[in-house]
């Protein structure tokens, strides 16, 4: 259900959202949020990625833009008990390749983020891979 609320702005761009619609969402001390900022449109989106007790990295990964990349790529997480969140995937222009971001929760995963890289390199068509914890 959609709610509309006018929030004064506190300093340095502080939101102070209703507590009942911020417990709602999920919107406690250690959740994570996704914010998407349109500068042009003055707009923005908030989507709550996970709730507090997760240990999130955010991978970047330069791939051959062919059928079953994802595929392999997922599979390779799945078998090391990584939680996809959220992904995103954008086709580089007219040079074969595609950039996907994901974030992860890797807080049941049995091997180190540096053993996680070696698998994902694995992958044939993986060119670049960068992995970040996220506070």
């Amino acid at each position: 259900m959609r709610h509309y609320e006018i929030v004064k702005i506190k300093e340095n761009g502080k939101i102070e959202i209703p507590l009942e619609f911020a417990y709602e969402i999920g919107l406690v001390k250690d959740s994570y949020f996704l914010i998407e900022i349109d500068t042009d449109l003055k707009e923005m989106h908030l989507e709550r990625v996970a709730l507090p007790g997760k240990k999130l990295v955010e991978i970047e990964l330069i791939v051959e833009d062919k059928p079953g990349v994802l595929a392999k790529i997922s599979g390779t997480l799945g078998r090391n008990n990584v939680n996809i969140l959220f992904s995103e995937t954008e086709e580089l222009e007219n040079i074969g390749l595609a950039a996907i971001v994901a974030v992860v929760d890797v807080s049941e995963m049995k091997i180190s983020l540096e053993e996680l890289k070696k698998e994902l390199s694995k992958v044939e068509e993986v060119r670049e891979i960068t992995l970040k914890a996220l506070e």
